[in-house]
């Protein structure tokens, strides 16, 4: 099970969409909407087997990631943090329900980052 979560993951995706077609047809929408909405379905399907395939012909190296070093994790939540606060100006502050708490991960990111010690 371990070495197919990927393919799991892209399966469960196209069942969500699946499952969104079909309320799309309690709806009533027209036929381009089945048609575009079911192809996208099927290629995610398609994707699903294609990624199953390349993991069991793969190698187990695969699974091996580099993780970013020291404060460098907090980027990309301050980085979302920033957007969503600077975007409250223009939307209203509800933004900030989402921005104040992506910022304060961001901080603790960087002080855990930063009082751990680099490997070099």
């Amino acid at each position: 099970m371990k070495r197919h979560a990927a393919a799991l993951m892209v399966a469960g995706w196209g069942l969500l969409n699946g499952v969104l077609l079909a309320v799309l047809a309690v709806y009533g929408e027209t036929s381009l909407v089945y048609w575009l909405w079911g192809s996208v379905v099927a290629l995610l399907q398609l994707a699903a087997l294609l990624v199953l395939g390349s993991s069991e012909a793969g190698p187990e190296e695969h699974t091996r990631y580099r993780l970013p070093r020291g404060g460098a994790a907090a980027v990309l939540p301050a980085a979302a943090g920033i957007t969503l606060g600077v975007l409250s100006a223009v939307y209203g502050l509800w933004l900030l329900v989402v921005a104040v708490p992506l910022l304060g991960l961001a901080a603790a990111l960087a002080v855990r980052g930063a009082s751990t010690p680099g490997e070099g």
